[in-house]
């Protein structure tokens, strides 16, 4: 980033932090406390009592103790069930399941009966392993995947305990592709968006190990969330004000000369956290490679994150979070182009201010008021020994804006309703040039039409500046309430208006049912939802130009100038599901969707550059099936299975990228049906894990298995000639 730009970001962050709090512009955050009191059997209040909340499955663990008046407080606990368990000194130990789905305090009371020769547990409500009034389909990603990842650089492991979940297709440089769309993820950070690609050539990942909870959504999603909503990353960072004050240094690496070092450190008062993270990771595999040689593929990132909370009172805190990273690879090469020595760069950085302040208006209501930024620049760089290009970008994309939501609760009722607002600066100068000759085109009585793309030169090459300004208005309420008995109702509607190189807006229902049966411990549940998920920023404006559609095939042959530009993705998304407990051991969680897609969002990379541009389909189908299957701690062991089958096509034609020489009809010919390119029909990972827990000595063992995706075929290839490509 510029010293210019560093200090604009600076100057945005200063001025809105002060606006802050006057701000009402919707805060995504799904976690809540537990707040109570403990009680002996003749209503005295147990001071120095421990209380713990577990979630079996999840592994979820957290405690407290009760102060000089017997309250206790806990927080940032992610939605979900829960048993809270309290024990004292002279008391029996008591229990209570709880289900914590708002993010208004949730107050449990408890009474410890006194101790007796025949203790028990009392058990004031049963636990059961299934969400009873769970209508969407999200994993909760168990504490065991997120603490203790394998590999050499954990600092990048986000992808893979995304992956994890059922539905999510792992691609190259850790791009995921869930239920069949093309990396329409939205990483929810302490309540706030990022909607940026947060995959390797685009950005800086988050560092899974600053992660308390990983909560991933992929259908029944609520109106709270909107934009990229393929799969939703809804992730609580770790807080300072539940750590101990300690610190830390890690060391790892593996082959291909890869090596980490990480550092973290925390400390807290009565009132104030801080926890901080940084990180550093070299490698000489750092991107997936096009060829099993590893050809020209080094790369090195630094990250860092830091963590502050300060609780003014009971009913006021704030909390901020902060990220920066940046990365510099390598462009891998193939062999024709190590042979060549072509030596092509990339340049990525970024940084993010996160601001929320929470205030408890009673009982029943509790406000959320945020400030975000974030800022992010990439450059390529090529050598004139690059080929079939040599190509060269200085891009730069920010998202800056407020975010404000109320929840009221009634009973069981809970009520949402908030709104978001986000500026968009977008700067975009992207240029190249051939060093081989293209094929000319054919037209369809056979004359050959030449392509302008030869046209260009070293002195002369094809340029692209662009500039805009773009702005999103989101407003959304949600109730979540019970109809009937056992049968819970998720209404909501959601309002989006968008203004960057289009303007569109739409309407989105939300609408989800789910019926628990105590008597088989099932939840049953359905649901609609109609999304409206805005085109990708990244390289959005010169894929949506002029100049990117006068060398689209079709517009060569058949001298056609006009620009189709890239219009919003719009579903039609149907579900449903069934979540089962067997015995005290094992969860199990079946679903079955359809999509039915207007300009299906997806992207093209362009040639061998790692320069991604955005593309649109005019119309898309996905159906999957997909299983959970997750257990509890049983005598030390904990596991889960995960498997998912699933269909992706779409109907040209096609929109944006910048497309130099393919074929004119596979890319516009109206009507053509085809298997998008993240088209896997079968996925399936699994993963056990054995903890001795009175030494905390543990390991694990896993796999995954992914069926493929499509490839194209060149005309006249042979078996032979995909085994000489060690296929």
């Amino acid at each position: 980033m510029s010293q210019k730009g560093f200090r604009a970001t600076l100057v945005v962050a200063a001025l809105i932090s002060v606006f802050i709090l006057s701000f009402n512009a919707s805060a995504q955050t799904r976690i809540g406390a537990v707040q109570g009191t403990v009680k002996d059997p003749n209503g005295a209040l147990v001071s120095g009592a421990n209380v713990t909340i577990t979630q079996p499955i999840t592994g979820y663990r957290q405690s407290a103790q009760t102060d000089a008046e017997g309250n206790f407080k806990l927080v940032n606990i992610p939605f979900n069930t829960y048993t809270v368990h309290a024990e004292a000194t002279g008391f029996q130990a008591t229990e209570q399941s709880i289900d914590l789905e708002s993010t208004v305090p949730l107050n449990v009371d408890l009474t410890l009966a006194i101790s007796g020769a025949n203790e028990t547990v009392n058990v004031t409500s049963g636990t059961t392993l299934v969400e009873p009034d769970k209508t969407s389909s999200d994993t909760d990603i168990s504490q065991t995947l997120i603490e203790r990842q394998a590999g050499a650089t954990p600092s990048r492991g986000i992808e893979a305990i995304v992956a994890s979940a059922p539905g999510f297709a792992p691609d190259d440089n850790g791009r995921l592709h869930p239920r069949g769309s093309e990396s329409q993820v939205q990483y929810v950070v302490d309540g706030i968006p990022i909607t940026d690609n947060l995959s390797a050539i685009f950005s800086t990942s988050l560092d899974a190990r600053t992660l308390r909870t990983v909560e991933v959504l992929t259908g029944g999603i609520p109106a709270e969330f909107g934009d990229k909503l393929a799969g939703v990353v809804n992730v609580n960072t770790r807080s300072g004000l539940e750590a101990p004050t300690n610190g830390g240094v890690t060391f790892s690496g593996g082959s291909f000369s890869t090596g980490e070092v990480s550092a973290d450190f925390s400390t807290h008062t009565e009132k104030f956290g801080f926890l901080a993270n940084l990180s550093a990771t070299t490698s000489q595999r750092f991107l997936d490679p096009p060829t099993i040689e590893n050809f020209h593929n080094f790369g090195r990132t630094g990250k860092g994150f830091f963590r502050l909370d300060y609780r003014f009172s009971d009913n006021d805190s704030l909390r901020g979070t902060f990220l920066f990273g940046g990365t510099n690879f390598q462009v891998p090469n193939r062999l024709e182009q190590q042979l060549a020595g072509q030596d092509q760069r990339q340049r990525l950085r970024d940084n993010s201010q996160f601001i929320t302040y929470d205030h408890i208006f009673s009982d029943t209501a509790i406000g959320q008021f945020s400030f975000f930024n974030r800022y992010s620049t990439a450059r390529l760089t090529s050598n004139p020994l690059s080929t079939p290009v040599a190509a060269f970008q200085d891009r730069i994309l920010q998202n800056t804006g407020g975010i404000a939501a109320i929840t009221l609760t009634r009973g069981s009722q809970i009520i949402k309703f908030g709104g978001q607002f986000t500026i968009t600066p977008v700067r975009e100068n992207f240029s190249f040039y051939p060093t081989t000759r293209f094929e000319d085109f054919t037209d369809a009585v056979g004359n050959t039409i030449p392509n302008p793309v030869n046209g260009f030169t070293a002195a002369n090459p094809f340029v692209f500046n662009g500039r805009r300004t773009g702005r999103t208005l989101s407003l959304y309420a949600q109730d979540h309430f019970t109809l009937f008995r056992n049968f819970t109702v998720d209404a909501g509607l959601r309002y989006d208006n968008y203004r960057l190189v289009i303007k569109d807006s739409g309407l989105s229902p939300r609408i989800g049912i789910a019926y628990f049966i105590p008597r088989t411990q099932t939840t049953l549940r359905a649901s609609y939802n109609r999304f409206f998920q805005t085109p990708p920023a990244e390289n959005l404006l010169l894929a949506s130009s002029f100049e990117a559609a006068a060398l689209s095939p079709l517009a060569v042959i058949q001298g056609q100038s006009g620009v189709r530009p890239i219009l919003p993705d719009k579903q039609h998304v149907f579900e449903i599901g069934v979540q089962q407990s067997v015995s005290r051991y094992f969860r199990i969680n079946l679903a079955a969707y359809q999509k039915r897609i207007t300009n299906f969002a997806d992207k093209d990379q362009f040639l061998d550059t790692g320069v991604i541009f955005p593309i649109s389909i005019s119309l898309g189908r996905v159906t999957g099936e997909e299983l959970r299957v997750e257990t509890t701690d049983i005598s030390g062991f904990r596991g889960f299975l995960s498997y998912a089958n699933s269909r992706a096509y779409g109907v040209t034609p096609i929109n944006g990228g910048l497309f130099l020489g393919e074929s004119a009809n596979s890319l516009d010919t109206p009507g053509l049906i085809f298997a998008n390119d993240h088209d896997q029909r079968n996925s399936a990972q699994f993963q056990v894990s054995y903890t001795h827990h009175p030494t905390g000595i543990y390991a694990i063992f896993g796999g995954r298995y992914d069926s493929g995706y499509p490839v194209d075929v060149e005309p006249g290839a042979t078996l032979a000639d995909f085994t000489a490509q060690n296929f």
